[in-house]
Order: C-alpha cells, then structure tokens, then sequence
C-alpha cells in the first residue's frame, strides 16, 4: 500500500476506537474494573469464559473442559458458546474483565476499519467508507446485543474475509468452482475463518454462506438473467410457491425446525428502532417491541433495524440510481454478485416473511432450518450482520458516482458528512449498563476464604438453551471468578439428557431444586443417611442464600437439615451464608 493508504486506515482506525469510547460510554471510566451486562444476563459467561481459559491453560489442563461448573463430574466446552478468542487473550493479560474489553474494542474497531477497507474497494468517497464502516460496526442488531451476547459482536474477521476471497479467487460465469488468483490470499481466508470459528459460529456461518452463494451466482448464470422478460418471473414465482407449500407440508409431517421459524424475523423489526436508541425509541415502538405481534415479546432477538437513511438510499437506489453503480460491470474487483448476496441475507433473516405477525409467504431460505446442522442457526435474525455489511456497499457503490456526475467536490462533502451525522443520531445509545466488580455481595467473598472447594448458591439449577430444570443466575458465573469455588449447577450449551436425570436421582438435589420451584410443595423429605451421603458427594464449603430467597422454603430445609451436619448461619448484609 502507498503511505497515504495507511494514514487513511490509521485515521479510519483512531475514528472507531472513539466512536467504540462513545457508543460504550461509559465502559471507558471503568475499563479493568467492569462490563457490559446487566445483573443476571448472558454477558456473565463471557467474563466466566475468559476466566476458565486462562485457568485451565495455566494449569497444564485441557482449556475445552471444566470442572468449576456441574461438579464433581465436570463438562465439556466443546458446544459451549465459549469463544476461545478472548480466552486466548487472556492467556496473556491474565485479567478477564480486561481481557472481554479489550476483545470488544478490537472487534468494533477492526470491523469498522474491514468494513471501511471493503467498501473503499469499489469507492471512492472516504467519508462514505467510513459511513459504510459505522454501519456495520455499530448497527442497531450490535448494539442491541452489547450488554448481552458478547460472541454475535465478534465480526471483525468478516469484511477482511470478503476482502481476501475476492482477491483469491476468480469465477467465471456458468462454472461453480474458481481459479485461484493468487495463494496468499487462499491462506488468509482460511486463517481468518479459523478465527472466526474461534470466535462465534453465527458469523462462521456467514462466510460460508458468503462463500457458497457468490459461487452459486457465477454457476448459475444469475447475473445473466434478463428481468425484463416474463420468463424468469414465472420461473420465480413457481419456485416461492413450491417452496412456501414444501415447507408447510414438512412443518405439518413433523419434521423438526429447530425453532427456527418461531425465532425469524418481522418486517416490523427492520422498521422498529430498539429500545436503546437515545433518539429514536419511543414508548409507542417499545410497547410494540414488546407486544404479541412477535412470537417473544420484547427478545433482543426481533431487533433488525438498519436506521431509516440507509433503507431509503437502498430505495433510491433500487429506483433511479442502479444504473450509476460500480458494481454492474466489475468483473476485476468481483463485486457484481454483492447485491444480490444482500438480498439472500434479508431472505435469510426472514424464513417465513412475517410482517406484523402475520405470516405471509415461506421463502426458500427457511429450508434450510430442516436440514440438520445448518438448524443450528436458530436465531436467523441474526444474520442481519451481514447485510449491514453488503447493503451500504451496494448503496453507496451506486450513489459514489451519482454525486461525482451532479455535485462539486465541496458539496459532495457535505452531503456524505451530513448522511454521516445522520446515521450516528440514529444509531446513538443510551448509556450503557455496567457490572461491576464493587458489585459482588461481601458473602461471596467471605465464602472465598472458608477452606473446601465448592459453594452451593441459593437458587441454583441448571440451563443448556434447550432445558431448564431449578433457576441458574448468570451472575452466580461471574462471581465464580472472584470465590474460585467449584459450582454444581451450570449454565453452558448443549447438556446431556443423563445430567439433568442425575439431579432428579439424588433426593436432596431433587428436595433442593423442587422448593425453589414449587415452594408450596409437600415433599418427603430425605433420609439423614441420604442427606450424609450428598454431603460426601458435594462436599461444600458453603450454602449461600440470595436475598429473595431468605425465609423461603428452600432456605427453611436447610436451616432444619445442615446444623445437624455442622453448618452454622450467619448473615453478611442481605444473604445467609451457612458454613462449617
């Protein structure tokens, strides 16, 4: 690259780490010291996630299994959303509060400056590119997820994957496999597709669809279809015809989904600005991103929404400027088949198009959440990361010239930095929630000094995505990393069926997990000699009952059981700990 290039990226770069400061404020002023999440949610495994790694790599032990969580057997990782990418980072920093911040600044950053990279490739504009990279970095879908569901942030890897596939390869029209161009880049695909797998399958699956379907474009000749005739629309309409009764007809033999369609998405959620936009959200479109219309009222995952400038540009486009585009005729920089891999990732986001929660028409898309494995992408809203990533090159490779062809270089600046300025305030969050570390209750760090290896908190149970059985409080992770305690609950993905009946075989489990539950039910309750035996088995330091539990019947067994077995109760601010 020239020196002007790489001044370009370096200021590129030094715009997204300020716009990751402001959009995250205020994570900024508690850098090593707090997270993003709120109490209870899924941001906990993440700080847990980096923690194992580090702990298990530093102990010589396998770094894909641990026995912190469900113990004394302990469980594999291997299906757990665990990202080892950020576990790998702490390996070094050895801080995993530090170690998950310090992921998401290089995630947003590097995602926003890929994206930046990407677009420059078909124009010209840099304050464009740069719209480009606000758009993808920081789309409504990622900063929705923010406090959430840290793995669906790591995209940085996709528009450098594009980027390098595009220069590795060369397709020619009516042939599905490629010549490669140049080899380099062909292992600089793959390395940045191992990381990715390392980081969060969603976006994997992404590049594989990017992958297979730019293939499909070239193989099948659709850039060679003339829309002008009636041909290629009857053609199209037979095949959504088919497809949308094929699909009814395999929903109603049975055959499995993986809730697949009761996670896809609404037109509405493309239209609804989410509850964290500080401009936009309203308690009107809060009341209808919680209403009934979607199939779980209020999800994180029904929100979709691009802003309203870039759809309309997309309109404009698609109306009077498509014709400007410099990816009509781009046969060296490959970029012909982008739009039409945009519109498979909106098909892709809406297996059955829903629009206001009524369903419409099945597309061919939603087959794919028959077919098993590829059904893992139970959440296809999410693929909406993606075409937050195509659809503004598609756009702005359209509108670069257009302005070029009708406006001076002054005016044409204005207009770029004022769609710019335009889309930040849309995209603009509310303050972010914090965890942080002052957070964690003193009886967690009393019950770290006490001698034994496991803690039993109150409520616990266990939680793999599919099956819930008693109540596991994500925070009870994040706690973990500061008691070091072994915890015989867990929430990780991917449970066998025989640990779930486990709990249910030892009676004092099942008397445990019962009243948590269902604490007006009348119970045998177990033998001193069973209550003995789970004490060998467990073994705990110590019993630690969350404030809304005290006094519940969960709390009252306890009480009446362990003094027997030498634990004592005393309160630390609002828990009970009993310990020996």
């Amino acid at each position: 690259m020239k020196p002007m290039r790489w001044r370009e990226l370096l200021l590129s770069l030094l715009f997204y780490a300020v716009l990751f400061v402001l959009f995250s404020w205020p994570l900024a002023a508690h850098f090593s010291t707090a997270y993003l999440g709120r109490p209870g949610n899924d941001a906990n495994q993440y700080v847990w996630n980096a923690y194992n790694f580090h702990r298990q790599v530093l102990a010589g032990h396998n770094p894909f299994f641990t026995d912190l969580l469900l113990y004394p057997r302990g469980t594999s990782l291997v299906m757990h959303t665990y990202t080892p990418v950020i576990g790998l980072l702490n390996v070094p920093l050895g801080h995993e509060i530090l170690a998950v911040n310090v992921a998401l600044l290089l995630s947003f950053v590097l995602s926003g400056v890929g994206a930046y990279r990407l677009c420059r490739r078909w124009v010209d504009n840099p304050v464009l590119g740069l719209l480009a990279g606000v758009l993808f970095a920081f789309s409504g879908y990622k900063l929705a997820h923010l406090p959430d569901h840290y793995h669906l942030l790591l995209t940085a890897p996709a528009p450098f994957y594009i980027y390098a596939f595009l220069e590795a390869f060369r397709f020619r029209e009516g042939r599905f496999l490629p010549q490669v161009r140049r080899w380099g880049q062909v292992g600089l695909c793959a390395g940045l597709g191992f990381i990715t797998l390392l980081s969060d399958y969603y976006t994997l699956f992404g590049l594989l669809y990017f992958s297979l379907d730019y293939a499909l474009y070239y193989g099948l000749r659709l850039g060679r279809i003339n829309w002008r005739r009636p041909r290629p629309w009857i053609v199209l309409g037979v095949v959504l015809v088919v497809c949308h009764i094929g699909s009814r007809m395999l929903k109603l033999a049975g055959v499995p989904d993986n809730s697949g369609f009761w996670w896809g998405g609404d037109l509405a959620g493309y239209l609804l600005p989410p509850p964290h936009s500080r401009w936009l959200s309203t308690p009107a479109t809060e009341r209808l991103l919680n209403s009934s219309m979607f199939n779980s009222p209020g999800s994180v995952e029904n929100i979709m929404f691009l802003g309203y400038v870039l759809p309309l540009l997309a309109l404009l486009t698609l109306v009077g400027l498509r014709r400007y585009s410099a990816l009509r005729h781009d046969e060296d920089r490959g970029g012909r088949a982008l739009p039409w891999l945009a519109l498979l990732f909106f098909m892709l986001t809406l297996p059955a198009v829903r629009v206001f929660g009524k369903e419409v028409l099945r597309l061919p898309t939603g087959l794919l959440h028959y077919v098993p494995f590829f059904n893992n992408i139970r959440c296809p809203t999410r693929h909406v990361a993606y075409l937050s990533l195509l659809l503004p090159i598609v756009v702005f490779a359209a509108l670069d010239p257009w302005l070029r062809a009708r406006l001076r270089p002054a005016a044409r600046l204005a207009v770029s930095a004022g769609l710019l300025a335009l889309v930040l305030l849309e995209l603009q969050p509310k303050a972010q929630p914090l965890l942080k570390l002052a957070d964690v209750p003193a009886a967690y760090l009393a019950a770290a000094q006490l001698p034994g290896d496991v803690l039993f908190p109150i409520p616990f149970g266990l939680l793999d995505g599919y099956r819930k059985m008693g109540q596991m409080d994500g925070d009870d992770l994040f706690y973990q990393t500061r008691h070091h305690k072994k915890l015989p609950g867990a929430y990780i993905s991917r449970v066998p069926a025989d640990v779930f009946a486990g709990f249910d075989r030892d009676s004092v489990m099942h008397t445990l997990l019962t009243l948590q539950e269902h604490p007006d039910t009348t119970l045998q309750q177990p033998s001193a000699a069973a209550v003995r035996a789970f004490l060998r088995e467990y073994h705990p330091a110590a019993f630690v009952v969350a404030p809304q539990f005290r006094g519940s019947a969960v709390h009252r067994y306890l009480q009446q059981v362990m003094p027997a077995q030498g634990y004592r109760e005393e309160q630390i601010g609002e828990y009970v700990l009993l310990r020996k």
